[in-house]
């Protein structure tokens, strides 16, 4: 679920709980009237482009299957399966076989919580213990926004494992206390799974409905999403992509048993939905709320979605990075991106919204945290040929600690799992996953970012102006000594 968190597993060994040839059928579409001149053409046009990328790719980065949808407009322009649903069977992925989506979940759950609130079924700036009762007063003042855009100042936390049954939930949310807060509410930005299980469970309570049943009444019914589901036991009746992963000499791949499930964090990352499907939601999105020739959403549920929320500190200052109620704002160029990726054991997911331009892409695979970088460059390419991704910064000298000793610290998030130091080591800053040992030597960029390896992270004062953190791949860490 926490794809940002991938590099930092591999960097400094943070604990993996916190991270996580055939071609099928092709299918281009539009919604509604029957398909132009030009729109047969255009599909034809981006069919031929990622017929020539994503299959390459796929055997390159060793992703056994994919599934890919483009809208453009109200169109599907592309709706085509690539590759195999399962290295055992060698069946082909087609555009309705089913995908566990990981964290692209969250733009759903966002979704139907703004339906909700346009339709006047809850309140998102209302305190939460509205509706969840016997909350801690911490938690209990907590509101909808605050969870949707990752600014509750709740600690992360994520499972691929554990209870099946819908109540666990409830129950899950009904043991917390107060601890489970790191930071003041709405002082920082940081990504939380914590924070969408409780929003979901909130949802829940407030329609009346569990989780799963109230997904399907507020999103996936109203815009026709028939192969969509939390539910496993539902999943499993479609064509079920199988999850991979590489066995244990990390060269041969396999499929992920037993399947990861845990209903505690549905909210967060664990809805099943087919390529075709889910550009049934980007059509929803990118058209203020229509689809087939009429209103599926809220217009005013639609606008809010994209409307940003919450500045993300550690990316590149042009970038200008920001949160909505569960997508991520960049800059890119002078053009505005929205997206969200997905990572969980078996699968990885990415959706990447131009609103203004009404196009999207979704890219469904079948291997661990895998995305298809090259694929998803080339269509914005296509599409936003001004979309030019950001030039890291240069990168100076090493941090000197006699000129940085105010960096120094131990920074906290989730004790045991997200918790990181910088130290001095030999005269300079690194930084390290424990208190005693080696570290990665921190060398400072032009915009005042700082690199540790393969990764970048920002020192910032919180809001209120008291809280220090260290900001790294979405997640806030307080400084806590």
């Amino acid at each position: 679920m926490i794809t940002g968190m991938i590099g930092i597993v591999r960097a400094l060994g943070i604990s993996s709980v916190l991270v996580q040839a055939s071609v099928g059928i092709a299918n281009a579409q539009t919604q509604g009237s029957a398909p132009t001149r030009s729109a047969r053409a255009a599909a034809r046009t981006v069919t031929a482009l990622v017929d020539s990328i994503l299959p390459i790719e796929l055997r390159t980065a060793r992703i056994p299957g994919a599934a890919i949808a483009i809208v453009v407009g109200d169109s599907v322009v592309l709706a085509k399966g690539y590759g195999l649903a399962s290295v055992e069977e060698s069946t082909a992925v087609t555009t309705d076989a089913v995908f566990r989506i990981a964290s692209t979940t969250k733009m759903l759950t966002g979704a139907a919580v703004l339906v909700a609130h346009a339709n006047r079924n809850l309140d998102i700036d209302g305190p939460i213990r509205t509706w969840v009762r016997d909350l801690p007063s911490g938690l209990g003042s907590l509101t909808l926004r605050h969870l949707l855009s990752h600014r509750a100042g709740l600690r992360e936390g994520s499972s691929y494992y554990g209870p099946h049954d819908e109540r666990a939930l409830h129950q899950f949310i009904a043991e917390w206390t107060d601890t489970v807060f790191f930071a003041p509410p709405a002082d920082i930005y940081s990504y939380s799974n914590l924070g969408f299980s409780l929003a979901g469970a909130v949802l829940s309570q407030a329609m009346s409905a569990s989780y799963a049943e109230t997904m399907k009444r507020l999103v996936f019914v109203p815009l026709s999403m028939t192969r969509t589901t939390l539910l496993p036991t539902q999943a499993m009746t479609f064509p079920l992509v199988q999850g991979h992963d590489f066995d244990s000499t990390g060269k041969k791949l396999i499929v992920v048993r037993p399947y990861s499930d845990d209903a505690r964090f549905w909210p967060a990352g664990s809805v099943f939905t087919s390529a075709r499907d889910f550009a049934r939601f980007v059509l929803a999105v990118l058209n203020e709320g229509r689809v087939d020739a009429r209103q599926a959403f809220p217009r005013d549920a639609v606008a809010l979605l994209l409307q940003r929320q919450a500045d993300v500190p550690d990316g590149p200052p042009s970038e200008r990075a920001g949160y909505t109620f569960g997508l991520l704002e960049r800059t890119r160029g002078k053009t505005r991106m929205l997206q969200h990726g997905g990572a969980r054991i078996g699968f990885g997911s990415v959706v990447r919204l131009f609103p203004e331009h009404r196009i999207g892409i979704v890219i469904l695979t079948n291997r661990t945290g895998a995305v298809p970088a090259q694929t998803l460059e080339a269509l914005t390419r296509h599409f936003v040929p001004e979309a030019i991704p950001d030039v890291p910064s240069a990168v100076s000298t090493a941090v000197r600690t006699t000129d940085a000793r105010h960096l120094l610290g131990h920074y906290l998030n989730t004790p045991g799992e997200l918790e990181l130091w910088l130290r001095d080591q030999g005269g300079e800053v690194v930084l390290a996953q424990k208190a005693a040992g080696a570290g990665i030597r921190i060398r400072i960029l032009e915009d005042g970012r700082y690199q540790a390896g393969g990764l970048t992270f920002a020192i910032v004062r919180g809001r209120s102006g008291g809280a220090q953190y260290l900001t790294i791949a979405g997640h806030a860490l307080r400084k806590v000594d």
